[in-house]
């Protein structure tokens, strides 16, 4: 009955044309709270009629969560429904990674494998998604795994792994934000497909296409090389990096 409810509510305030009022967005916690919070400020300053909600899913009430929203941010494609936007927003490439300080006490793991077996290993709970891709050294790796602290938040996760807690895999760009930390291994990155999906009821309202515009520009693999399909090597993301295209501003 609260899911009819919502869908109503969402069909009603599509029908608006304004550029002002509430977007609800869901996103995996580890994208919504590390890459997307962060660049929030920017489009209220450019968009201060538009109210964002952003859920990072975290906790018994995340379903609900990603049922009410306009526009969500899915590690899994089958979230989308008949009639909604769908779209790739961007390739994720998880690597494994420690700080200096972690390194400097430990020593550098030779390998993932090393990394697993010999070291103290950080894991965030979320990290299940699309293991179709993984490919067998990545799940081997995994099973080996015995972690020595695990989170449901990311950044707990990366709070404790720029610490020198232990090895952790992380997406590549965590390396944008934690520039001090080291590549572990020579073996390919994991990636993970993210997608944008812009449900049915909601994608005619100007609002919810201005957020699903600035969603797309945050994640423009032009600027943003790290979320590009193929693997882009942290040490090659300047030289990769391309000129950011102009973001509108609404209408006061």
């Amino acid at each position: 009955m609260q899911h009819f409810a919502d869908d109503i509510e969402r069909s009603v305030r599509a029908r608006d044309q304004r550029e002002e009022g509430l977007v609800r967005v869901a996103s995996p916690d580890g994208v919504g709270s590390l890459w997307v919070a962060p660049r929030v400020s920017t489009f209220l300053e450019r968009n201060p009629r538009i109210q964002l909600s952003l859920d990072c899913l975290i906790g018994p009430a995340a379903p609900d969560s990603q049922a009410r929203a306009d526009i969500t941010i899915a590690l899994d494609k089958s979230r989308a429904e008949i009639g909604d936007d769908t779209s790739t927003l961007a390739t994720l490439h998880y690597v494994l990674a420690a700080a200096p300080t972690y390194v400097e006490t430990y020593g550098l793991p030779a390998s993932a494998a090393s990394a697993a077996g010999d070291h103290r290993t950080l894991r965030q709970t979320g990290q299940i998604s699309q293991q179709e891709v993984w490919g067998k050294r990545a799940i081997a790796v995994a099973s080996l795994a015995s972690f020595a602290f695990e989170t449901n938040s990311s950044a707990a996760m990366v709070a404790a792994l720029r610490a020198g807690a232990g090895v952790a895999t992380v997406p590549t760009y965590l390396f944008t934000l934690a520039p001090e930390l080291i590549l572990i291994g020579a073996e390919p990155s994991t990636p993970i497909k993210l997608w944008l999906i812009v449900h049915r009821e909601a994608r005619n309202a100007a609002r919810v296409q201005r957020v699903a515009e600035w969603l797309k520009s945050i994640f423009d693999t032009r600027a943003h090389p790290w979320f590009r399909e193929e693997f882009v090597a942290p040490e090659n993301f300047g030289a990769a990096q391309e000129p950011k295209k102009p973001v509108r501003r609404s209408k006061s």
